[in-house]
C-alpha cells in the first residue's frame, strides 16, 4: 500500500513536471511571436492596482499564451476588445479547467472561486483554479505605497515604472504591464526561473492559484524572500508570504471549515497555512502540494526540482548586497548567475 502511494505521487510529479513544460515551451512562443515575455498581467492604462479597481483587470499571463497551448478556441472566448476579464462576459471561459494549469497532487485546485464569498462583487463569481504562478518580482505587487527594507529594497514592484522593476536586484520576467525579453535575461535562461509552483486556494473566497486572474495571489507574483515578512526558500512555514485579497474572510472560513485537531494535522501537512490576512492583493510565494519542495520551469524551457533547505539568507544592506541562491535563481538581470549543480 505504502509503495501504491509513492508510485501514484511519482507520476503526480511527473505530469505536473508536463504541465511546466507545456507552459514553458507556450512562453516561449509567444516570446518567439512578440520579442517580449508575456506580462504576468495587464491592468488598463492609468489605472492604480487596488481592490477598488478589480473589475478593470485585463488579460494576464495564462490568457495571453492560450494560442500557444492550442486553446485558440478558449482564448477566442474571451471578450476583452470591450470588457475586462470580471465583466460578466467573460464568466464561461474563465470558468473552464484548464488541465495544463492543474496540478494533481494540489486537491483543492476544482473549488471555483467566488469573488462575492470574499466581498469582492467587483470580481464576480466561478473562477478556475490552477497551480502555477508567473516570476513577476521579488517584491509585493503595490504600486501607491512603497516601504523601505535594509539595503534600499522596495515593497513596491507591480509596473515598468515602479522600483521593484527598475532595481536589477529584484527584478523578474514577468512584471505587470511589463515584461522582460529573452535578450535582457542576462544570468542565463537556464539560470532563471519563469513559472513556479504555486498552492491553490481552499475555500471558495481564496483566490489563490486562480489561473485567469491578473492580480497577486492568484496565478502570479510567486516571489522568493526580498520581503521582511516572507524569509525563507519554496514552501516557507510562515502564513503571511502570501497576502490575498479577502484574506481575513477566508481565514475565519478556513477555520470553520476544519475542527480544531484536523486543523492542526492540516496547518502541519502543507506548511503555509490559510495564505496571508492582507486586505489587498500583493504576493504569492512557490509553493506545492510535493513535499520537499517545488518544481520550476527555467526561462529555456526546462523543468528543475527546487528544495525547501535551497539558500535563502540575504544581506541586501551588504556591500555590495548578499543574494541567496534562491533570489538569484528568480532575478533575471542581477548579473549574478548562479552555477550550475549550486540548486
Amino acid at each position: 500500500m505504502i509503495y501504491g502511494a509513492i508510485a501514484l505521487e511519482a507520476a503526480r510529479c511527473l505530469q505536473c513536471k508536463n504541465n511546466l513544460k507545456q507552459l514553458g515551451l507556450a512562453c516561449l512562443n509567444y516570446e518567439s511571436q512578440w520579442s517580449v515575455f508575456p506580462p504576468s498581467s495587464t491592468w488598463a492604462p492609468g489605472v492604480d492596482i487596488q481592490l477598488g479597481n478589480n473589475s478593470r483587470l485585463g488579460a494576464n499571463w495564462v490568457i495571453l499564451v492560450l494560442p500557444h497551448l492550442e486553446q485558440q478556441a478558449l482564448s477566442d472566448a474571451f471578450e476583452l476588445d470591450n470588457h475586462f476579464v470580471p465583466h460578466p462576459v467573460n464568466a464561461a471561459p474563465r470558468a473552464t479547467h484548464l488541465s495544463v494549469m492543474r496540478c494533481p497532487s494540489d486537491v483543492n485546485n476544482d473549488t471555483l472561486y467566488n469573488g462575492s464569498s470574499a466581498g469582492m462583487n467587483n470580481l464576480g463569481d466561478g473562477w478556475a483554479r490552477g497551480n502555477y504562478g508567473a516570476n513577476a518580482a521579488l517584491t509585493q505587487m503595490v504600486d501607491r505605497f512603497c516601504a523601505t527594507y535594509p539595503g534600499g529594497v522596495k515593497t513596491c514592484g507591480a509596473g515598468p515604472d515602479t522600483h521593484g522593476w527598475k532595481d536589477l536586484r529584484l527584478r523578474g520576467v514577468m512584471g505587470a504591464n511589463v515584461a522582460q525579453r529573452a535578450a535582457r535575461i542576462r544570468d542565463g535562461m537556464s539560470n532563471t526561473i519563469m513559472i513556479g509552483e504555486i498552492r491553490a486556494g481552499l475555500v471558495d473566497c481564496d483566490p489563490r492559484g486562480v489561473w485567469a486572474m491578473a492580480t497577486a495571489a492568484s496565478a502570479l507574483w510567486g516571489h522568493a524572500n526580498t520581503m521582511g515578512d516572507c524569509p525563507g526558500g519554496p514552501n516557507s512555514a510562515l502564513w503571511h508570504c502570501d497576502n490575498a485579497i479577502g484574506g481575513q474572510i477566508f481565514r475565519q472560513r478556513v477555520d470553520q471549515a476544519y475542527r480544531r485537531e484536523e486543523r492542526m494535522d492540516f496547518w502541519d501537512y502543507v506548511a503555509d497555512g490559510y495564505g496571508g490576512i492582507a486586505s489587498n492583493h500583493n504576493q504569492q510565494k512557490a509553493c506545492s502540494m510535493h513535499r520537499g519542495g517545488v518544481h520550476v520551469c527555467m526561462c529555456d524551457g526546462s523543468v528543475q526540482w527546487i528544495g525547501d533547505f535551497i539558500d535563502s539568507d540575504n544581506n541586501y544592506a551588504a556591500s555590495p548586497s548578499q543574494m541567496s541562491v534562491w533570489d538569484r535563481l528568480n532575478a533575471s538581470e542581477d548579473s549574478r548567475p548562479v552555477a550550475a549543480g549550486a540548486f
